[in-house]
């Protein structure tokens, strides 16, 4: 599989997960937000996809649920969110596939803007 880090960002990463194994705790619950709205929150990915990314952000609910356990009311925000904030400021949103997400049990995407645009 291709990586979206960089070699270093790769090994920062493995470091972090080794020295803070998922157990009970999530790590994306205490994350200081940088927008916050109604139902969800905007925060900085500590470790980006810097091969691909100039701005590396999440968006998550507040709530500590999977895609599947959002209520009507955070997807019709997250659907507002999308149309009337992320689309203006980012490139790109990128979701993992379940074999491949780093925390399964708190819904997030990634926000993206590619290291070849300027905003």
């Amino acid at each position: 599989m291709i990586s979206l880090r960089t070699e270093e960002m790769r090994a920062a990463y493995k470091k972090y997960v080794t020295d803070n194994p998922q157990g009970t705790t999530c790590p994306l619950c205490d994350k200081k937000p940088l927008r916050i709205f109604t139902h969800w929150k905007i925060t900085v990915n500590d470790f980006p996809y810097d091969t691909i990314a100039s701005t590396h952000h999440m968006i998550m609910p507040l709530r500590h649920v999977t895609e599947g356990e959002l209520n009507e009311e955070e997807r019709a925000e997250m659907i507002d969110i999308k149309n009337q904030f992320i689309n203006p400021h980012y490139d790109n949103i990128i979701e993992s596939t379940p074999q491949n997400k780093s925390v399964p049990a708190h819904f997030h995407l990634h926000l993206i803007v590619g290291k070849t645009k300027s905003r």
